[in-house]
């Protein structure tokens, strides 16, 4: 008579429970190093961008977030006003130095009339996220390859 042995499927069927219950915190830890690498990278693109934060202010107001359930990471600006005190949060100030921002003309109602210094109406912007961007997919794909080498370790062992 024909038979089918189900020892082998059980124990895969056990494997593959074992490995969804540990993908939650692997996931969340793979989007943390993400996160790191590309905080690190963001604040590699302040410096090569040739903005002057050479007290790392900028670079200080940068940070990762990972997904309440770990689905994914960010880099973004810090939320509230910052440690040092500007009006501004650091986000907006972030946004400023990204994109750039215009350039408040004179008034006209000054006494005296001078010639104006501004030579254009805006700044321009540095684009260190954008320059980051263009890295980040690569960094991604690093660590997804890294995460699917630890779920085939996790099945195997």
């Amino acid at each position: 008579m024909q038979s089918v042995e189900l020892g082998e499927m059980n124990r895969l069927i056990d494997d593959f429970e074992y490995v969804l219950r540990q993908v939650p915190d692997s996931r969340r830890e793979m989007h943390r190093r993400v996160g790191a690498a590309m905080l690190a990278e963001v604040r590699r693109q302040i410096d090569l961008s040739g903005l002057n934060d050479a007290r790392g202010r900028i670079k200080g107001y940068q940070d990762y977030f990972v997904g309440s359930l770990g689905g994914y990471a960010a880099v973004r600006a810090i939320r509230g006003r910052g440690p040092h005190g500007y009006s501004d949060s650091p986000g907006a100030l972030t946004n400023y130095l990204e994109n750039g921002h215009r350039i408040r003309p004179p008034s006209g109602l000054m006494k005296r009339r001078r010639r104006g210094r501004a030579k254009k109406a805006y700044v321009d912007g540095y684009h260190f996220y954008e320059a980051a961007r263009q890295t980040a997919e690569g960094i991604a794909l690093d660590e997804a390859y890294r995460y699917a080498e630890e779920l085939t370790r996790m099945l195997e062992g």
